[in-house]
C-alpha cells in the first residue's frame, strides 16, 4: 500500500535533510517506527536538490510527481517536502487537500519536525538566503507564530482525514517525541 506523507517544518528544520535520510537508511529504527522500513522511500522536492539527480524533477508540479508515482508504486513512501505555499490560506484548497482528493484511495500523512531554537537559529544563518534583511524575518517571537501557524494548519488536515505520523525532534539526529496536539 502507497503512502503519502508531507514533511512539515520551519525554514531550517532540515525537511530535505531527514528525507534525504530516509532514502539512505530505509531499515532504520526511526523508519520502523513510522512503520515504513518495507516500503520503498521516495522522496519528491518540487524541485532540483543537488546530491539526489535521481529525484530531479525540474519544476515539475509535486501533485502530478506523485500522482504519477502512485500509478507505479504499489508499496512506497512518497514524503513530500512541505513548503508554506502548499498550505494556502484555505485548507480546501491547499496542495494537501488537492493531492488526497485526487488520490482518495492512499493514506495521507504529516511529519512534523521540530528543532530547538539555538540550532534552528545557527542553521538559519547557514542559509544561502539568509541575510540581514531576512534576519528581521526571523526573530525568536515571529519563529514561534510560524511554528504555531504550522501546527494550527496540520490540527485542520487532521479534522479531513490526515493522520499525524509523528513529531520528531531533529535537532542533533532523529527521534520521535510524540504529538503536539
Amino acid at each position: 500500500m502507497n503512502r503519502i506523507v508531507w514533511v512539515f517544518g520551519q525554514s531550517a528544520a532540515g525537511k530535505e535533510t531527514f528525507m534525504k535520510y530516509a532514502v539512505a537508511n530505509p531499515g532504520c529504527e526511526l523508519m520502523r517506527q513510522l512503520g515504513y522500513a518495507n516500503a520503498k522511500i521516495i522522496p519528491v522536492f518540487g524541485y532540483p536538490v543537488s546530491g539526489c539527480p535521481e529525484f530531479d524533477y525540474d519544476k515539475t508540479d509535486k501533485i502530478e510527481i506523485v500522482l504519477d508515482l502512485i500509478k507505479k508504486e504499489t508499496n512506497a513512501v512518497i514524503l513530500i517536502k512541505w513548503q508554506h505555499y502548499d498550505t494556502g490560506h484555505d485548507a480546501s484548497i491547499s496542495n494537501l487537500t488537492k493531492l488526497k482528493s485526487l488520490a482518495y484511495n492512499t493514506q495521507n500523512e504529516i511529519i512534523c519536525l521540530s528543532v530547538e531554537s539555538d540550532v534552528l537559529y545557527a542553521r538559519l544563518a547557514d542559509k544561502p538566503w539568509f541575510d540581514e534583511k531576512e534576519a528581521a524575518n526571523f526573530s525568536r517571537k515571529k519563529m514561534e507564530t510560524v511554528v504555531e501557524t504550522m501546527r494550527g494548519n496540520i490540527r485542520k488536515y487532521l479534522t479531513i482525514g490526515f493522520k499525524l505520523a509523528a513529531e520528531i525532534d531533529a535537532t542533533n539526529g532523529y527521534k520521535v517525541i510524540g504529538n503536539f496536539l
